[in-house]
């Protein structure tokens, strides 16, 4: 079998470094999840990864790399070195049971209609995981929304982000909003919220914004939250970290504990999708 390589753009450098699968599925474990995770719930990460990047290769071949990664901010891939600089003394045992996953994620394949599927992922879900559909506004038949309440239970599952009623009104209003900075207690009031609990879209004085916008406007880890207002204070409460679609991370973990294999793992937040060795292939 040909040896698939990967051509990943370092977004912090500029370089373009061209990795072995596994090269990449084990830098992609280091930059994601904790090496003290399940190993179950490593492996299922490392198959989203492995057929997450073999996805992006094919569906965007013109280009002169294949998926863009940000080491210096843990970001889908970290080099042996800068893994050394995280783990420290652990880095030996870390390292190699990253490897150890990494090692077998590499031998599986998620396909759908027989070619890699989109397996994307995050790390906490709001309860439940958003659809693709909800998310991005196309639908993927896999991505679809599942039970991850055990999302719930992770000691950051709940943030707070807080804004002051000027800075809020700023950013607002550069996005369109026309607010003049009357009733600010009923600016967030309303907007439509998936059935998973991620805010789709809200009409903010002039502006029709989707919770995707004020997630990145406010800094917020997820688009699953609520917003109380006192004393001049916007608190935003969110639930989860990513965008919600696809494998859970910390769902995985929870599976995993709870006796799930990899496998297990995958067909709960990949509904539809066949997982094939490549001997198989």
């Amino acid at each position: 079998m040909e040896e698939i390589v990967f051509r990943v753009l370092c977004e912090d450098t500029g370089d373009i470094l061209e990795l072995s699968a596994l090269d990449y599925v084990r830098g992609s474990l280091a930059a994601e999840m904790p090496a003290s995770m399940e190993k179950d719930a490593l492996i299922a990460q490392g198959v989203a990864s492995y057929t997450f990047a073999r996805y992006m290769a094919m569906t965007y071949y013109w280009r002169e790399y294949d998926l863009a990664a940000d080491p210096e901010n843990r970001s889908m891939y970290l080099t042996e070195t800068q893994a050394k600089e995280i783990y420290g003394d652990a880095f030996t045992e870390s390292w190699a049971k990253l490897n150890e996953a990494a090692e077998i994620a590499v031998q599986y394949e998620l396909l759908y209609n027989g070619e890699p599927a989109m397996a994307v992922y995050h790390a906490i879900s709001a309860g439940k995981t958003e659809s693709a559909l909800n998310c991005w506004g196309s639908e993927v038949p896999y991505l679809v929304s599942v039970d991850s309440s055990s999302d719930k239970e992770v000691a950051d599952y709940l943030t707070t982000v807080t804004v002051s009623k000027a800075d809020a009104l700023r950013m607002l209003n550069d996005a369109g909003a026309g607010l003049s900075g009357l009733y600010p207690d009923q600016w967030f009031e309303g907007g439509r919220y998936s059935d998973a609990g991620y805010l789709l879209e809200i009409t903010i004085g002039k502006a029709d914004l989707t919770g995707a916008t004020l997630r990145t406007m406010f800094d917020l880890r997820s688009a699953a939250f609520t917003v109380d207002y006192a004393d001049n204070i916007f608190t935003f409460t969110v639930r989860g970290y990513g965008h919600g679609v696809g494998l859970s991370q910390y769902g995985a973990q929870a599976m995993a504990k709870a006796g799930s294999s990899f496998e297990e793992i995958l067909e709960h937040y990949f509904p539809g999708t066949e997982l094939v060795k490549a001997e198989d292939e």
